[in-house]
């Protein structure tokens, strides 16, 4: 049970530091979103103003058409040019809105993507409490088992005090049977003793008594 309760908790902490490292990979993965983000932002001035370069191109290519019809046949030439202007200026107007449109889709799923580490993170902090807890709770198991086997020891001390003192009672007790049966057959011993002495007394007083018995009776004679 106890390397159970270990191997568990070795497991639990292998875990929660897996989870750390999500944590700590997400915050690096949120840090370079916010980087992509910014530089979204900074493309995005820069075709804004790609954009406003194009509409004045384009408004001096219309001018120089302009002028090029006033200039009649001298202005051929520059209207010439000034076509070749506008449709660069075209160009480049749809290449900005390409950009912008690049741009913000770039930014939207830069959004989704901070939103779903947001997800990620919060749902790893959890795990993370949880696996917490659950070393908490191991940790507090191991810590009741430990003082359930220290109690256990203790009962199963005191249970060996008591079974060598019964042990010892059952030693004593067979002293003192001993010792009593000792001392029945001594008192055996001493009444059988006893009924013989009373009868030698009673033999002694007997042949006494014939003795003045025939003292009398010599002393008659």
């Amino acid at each position: 049970m106890q390397s159970l309760l270990t191997d568990n908790k070795v497991k639990v902490d292998e875990m929660i530091t897996a989870i750390n490292q999500t944590l700590e990979t997400g915050k690096q993965n949120l840090e370079a979103i916010d980087t992509v983000e910014q530089l979204s932002r900074e493309i995005d001035k820069v075709s804004e103003a790609s954009g406003v370069v194009a509409i004045k191109t384009a408004m001096l290519a219309v001018n120089g058409a302009v002028e090029a019809a006033r200039a009649g046949e001298f202005g051929k030439g520059f209207a010439v040019v000034s076509d070749d202007i506008q449709n660069l200026a075209d160009d480049a107007a749809e290449n900005v809105e390409q950009i912008k449109d690049l741009v913000k889709d770039i930014q939207n799923q830069a959004v989704r993507v901070r939103m779903d580490l947001a997800d990620v993170a919060d749902a790893s902090a959890q795990e993370a409490q949880r696996a917490q807890k659950t070393t908490t709770d191991l940790e507090q198991v191991d810590a009741e088992m430990k003082s359930l086997i220290d109690d256990s020891n203790e009962i199963l001390d005191g249970v060996n005090e008591v079974v060598t003192a019964v042990d010892q009672a059952k030693k004593g007790m067979e002293q003192i049977a001993a010792a009593n049966e000792q001392a029945i057959h001594s008192a055996t011993e001493a009444s059988t003793a006893s009924s013989q002495q009373a009868q030698g007394a009673e033999e002694l007083a007997a042949a006494i008594e014939e003795i003045a018995s025939i003292a009398d009776e010599l002393q008659s004679a």
